[in-house]
């Protein structure tokens, strides 16, 4: 074993070799820089693939680049991984079922400092770095916002060289790769593996057994110690794959562990003797099945089954990982609160809770009343909606069958609970039903949070105070010391750094560079709002954004886009409270008036929809084929098709939002008052200068705050009437159709035969949804006012000056959203590291 001196020795070795890789990217890279890097990539391409530099193929430029950046990063990665396990600082643990990281080529190089040497490097060789990186598939280990922010905040952790991992799934096909057919979503797997993956490394000596179903024998031996013995139980082998994720500057990366299943026999070799080939792999088939895909369609038992495994796959891996570690680094189990910080994204993780207790219980000889101390001490919850299908429930039938141990610590949890809040609300036989953690055959993941964490959070200060008076209430009357709002945020470096490189280089030549890993210096750009010439470098950026996303949309999506015009961007995951039908119920308005003859001075403007609709809400993938038709009723007539274009973006992920986030003009962010928590595109837009229309929801409250009400463009029905109106029981939607015109001719599209379809079919359910069945997100409610607001964004927009200037405090304000002053919140409010 090396000697303590000897580790540091290496670690200063390793830490000084990082840091002469590191190079400023203001300056140009030295020609000895880039002939080493040139000679790395070169012989990586012969040992790898045993060809040439020169008769390589893109694919292969691409691995062995990026097998050369990820030397860079094992060499510290191992080194001051080692050391910060041993040092005895905390370490954030971050669960979460999804990570959308997107690729990691171009954000590493930014993050190394070395993105200007591998440009030239590439170039000398005939080879663009730009064509380079389009080898490289986005990670298939997230859907939406909830998996954007785990990988911005391990971006942050790993910049302020905070000990940080994340653990998720590594699903093999990840969500879906969406195709639009006919008009229509068609799921289709994603292969993102397919090229290989270069920045994971599998951990064999990293495996945990994992059980399912069977039955649970509870022996008490005379002095009170507990045996559990399992019967007939399923084992399912969790192989971790350990990814490290590039902060800026910094010598500590983030671990992103993945854990992949597999399955204890792998062929049964009688069976396939025998001819049965089918059969013979049938068991490591199912059980492989964990991590085949996120969120598995789960409108049938059998899917959700699937999701309860595989959530309690990603947390029994996990917990046991855990605690084995700190057996092996700290001994004392007892000290483990004070060296981890677990943080529960959403209810997906919450089996986290009663699968550290079992452990603490089962194997580790803990009583019942230290393991709950240990575990409101260690772990933490983050709820990230309100809506009522993410508050998982499962059927208390399914969890005994499945997890019958797990199953009996939850009755023993609510149990106990119930006693203590009738003690303390004697008689209201209500409230105790509202906490309880098993009620009416289900179990609520949510309530298991909030009774068992140290600390819950919303994430916004509006979605924090909907969880204290609203979600939540009988818990923050019982436990309000407990609750807070930490507002959600996105990292400057993705998203700015390697995303819109234009506008970072004018940052950069204006303020300096400091903004990369200070979140407060980009504020130094607001005076320069009022500067003409700054104004003038800030539009032509903005132009060759778009004429570059038109490139790219040509050349991955084979669809065309007019870079001239103004770009009107709505790009979130498909719901119903996200109003996409809003939107194109009023790009049917414009239409309606344009041909009319009302319209008269409509600016040409393009309409991008980014959005995939989970595989099982038919009403949502009904929309994605409303604005499909709509695209093609607008580009049938001439007076519309080069004025009022309708994009639907194919396949929207971390790359495709890179591109449409800097082209965009405006920015949708129009979802139902008090039902976004938070949203992270909003904050995207924002810091490329791209103007907000929206509503009083999420973030964007604290976005109006921060820019003022002159540079953003709000609109509708705020919580306090919606809460209002529910309770008056006073909406009425048919009667608000039919008191406007404009309204009223758009809701007759939907069933008069109007709008083109592949096979005639027509959206009555879409019509009765908003007209006879209660329009519950309140869509014609709100349209209106959103008609009368995109009017005044037309006006403002065709003031150049007033336009740009607004768009440069929005940049200059967005610091405050970056994803390192929220690890800051939470450092101070809640991990206490």
């Amino acid at each position: 074993m090396k000697s303590k001196k000897n580790e540091k020795q290496l670690y200063k070795q390793i830490s000084k070799k990082l840091e002469t890789q590191i190079e400023k990217e203001g300056g140009k890279p030295s020609d000895k820089k880039v002939a080493e890097v040139r000679e790395q990539i070169e012989a990586r391409v012969r040992r790898e693939f045993g060809v040439t530099a020169e008769n390589a193929v893109d694919s292969q430029i691409y691995q062995a680049t990026a097998l050369c950046v990820r030397d860079v990063v094992m060499d510290v990665f191992a080194a001051e991984r080692e050391r910060s396990q041993t040092s005895g600082d905390k370490c954030v643990i971050y669960l979460c079922a999804e990570f959308l990281i997107g690729r990691a080529l171009s954000n590493n190089l930014v993050n190394l400092g070395l993105y200007d040497t591998y440009a030239e490097a590439l170039a000398q060789m005939g080879y663009d770095l730009g064509d380079i990186e389009e080898q490289e598939a986005d990670a298939g280990l997230g859907n939406g916002g909830l998996g954007r922010l785990a990988a911005c905040f391990l971006d942050s952790l790993s910049t302020l060289g905070l000990p940080a991992m994340g653990c998720g799934i590594r699903y093999e096909y990840g969500f879906f790769r969406q195709e639009i057919h006919d008009g229509q979503q068609v799921e289709v797997p994603d292969y993102w593996t397919l090229g290989g993956d270069v920045w994971s490394v599998e951990r064999a000596d990293r495996m945990f057994e994992v059980k399912f179903g069977g039955h649970v024998e509870e022996i008490w031996s005379e002095d009170g110690t507990l045996k559990v013995v399992y019967h007939d139980a399923q084992s399912i082998y969790a192989e971790a794959c350990d990814m490290p994720i590039v902060g800026y500057e910094s010598k500590l990366p983030a671990t992103l562990r993945l854990w992949r299943a597999r399955a204890p026999q792998q062929l049964d070799l009688a069976r396939f003797n025998q001819g049965d080939y089918e059969r013979a792999t049938s068991e490591r088939d199912l059980a492989e099945s964990i991590s085949k895909v996120l969120y598995p369609e789960d409108s049938h038992e059998r899917g959700q089954e699937l999701r309860l495994r595989q959530f309690y796959f990603l947390v029994s891996a996990t917990v046991q990982s855990l605690i084995d570690a700190h057996k092996r680094h700290y001994g004392d189990l007892r000290s483990l609160p004070d060296k981890i910080a677990v943080q529960i994204n959403d209810t997906h993780p919450a089996l986290a809770i009663p699968e550290f207790i079992r452990i603490l219980i089962d194997e580790e000889g803990f009583t019942w009343e230290e393991a709950v101390d240990m575990t409101a001490r260690t772990f933490n919850y983050t709820n990230h909606t309100i809506m009522p299908e993410a508050l998982e429930k499962w059927p208390a039938s399914t969890m005994k069958r499945l997890l019958p141990r797990v199953y009996r610590i939850l009755e023993t949890i609510d149990a106990r609970f119930r006693e203590r809040i009738w003690a303390k609300y004697p008689g209201d036989n209500d409230r105790v039903n509202r906490m309880a953690i098993i009620q009416g055959g289900q179990v609520r993941m949510a309530n298991l949070c909030v009774l068992l964490s140290g600390h819950v959070n919303g994430v916004s200060q509006l979605h924090g105070q909907i969880l204290r008076t609203s979600l939540f209430r009988d818990f923050y009357t019982a436990y309000p010391e407990r609750f807070s709002g930490i507002t959600n945020s996105v990292t400057q470096r993705r998203w700015l750094g390697v995303a819109n490189p234009g506008l970072r280089r004018l940052v950069n030549d204006t303020i300096g560079e400091g903004f990369m890993k200070d979140w407060r210096k980009i504020a130094e750009l607001e005076p320069y709002a009022q500067d003409a010439a700054f104004r003038k470098e800030f539009e032509k950026v903005k132009a060759q954004n778009k004429v570059d996303f038109a490139d790219w949309l040509s050349k991955s999506r084979h669809a065309e886009l007019n870079p001239n015009t103004i770009i009107d961007a709505q790009a979130k995951r498909l719901h119903e409270y996200k109003r996409q039908l809003m939107k194109a119920l009023h790009i049917l308005s414009l239409y309606d008036r344009i041909v009319s003859g009302e319209l008269t001075d409509m600016q040409p403007t393009t309409f991008v929809f980014a959005a995939k609709a989970a595989p099982g809400y038919r009403r949502a993938k009904d929309i994605i084929r409303l604005i499909n038709s709509i695209s093609e009723l607008v580009a049938s007539d001439e007076r519309t098709r080069d004025l009022i274009p309708v994009l639907f973006l194919e396949n929207y992920d971390v790359t495709a939002a890179q591109h449409l986030v800097a082209a965009a003009d405006i920015s949708e962010q129009i979802s139902t008052a008090g039902l976004e928590a938070s949203g992270t595109g909003n904050m995207k837009f924002m810091l490329y200068g791209a103007l907000t229309l929206g509503t009083m929801d999420g973030a964007n409250v604290e976005i109006a705050e921060q820019v003022g009400p002159d540079n953003i463009f709000i609109f509708g029905a705020t919580v306090e009437d919606l809460a209002r109106i529910k309770a008056e029981h006073s909406y009425n939607p048919a009667a608000v159709a039919d008191g406007n015109p404009r309204l009223a001719r758009v809701m007759q599209h939907l069933v008069d035969g109007s709008l083109p379809t592949h096979d005639g079919s027509r959206f009555d359910n879409l019509y009765h949804a908003l007209r006879n069945e209660g329009d519950p997100y309140f869509v014609m409610l709100d349209f209106a006012a959103y008609d009368e607001r995109f009017g005044d964004v037309m006006k403002a927009y065709a003031d150049r000056d007033r336009w740009l200037a607004s768009a440069i405090v929005n940049t200059a304000k967005a610091g405050y959203f970056s994803s390192d002053r929220a690890i800051e919140d939470y450092c101070e409010q809640i991990w206490k590291l």
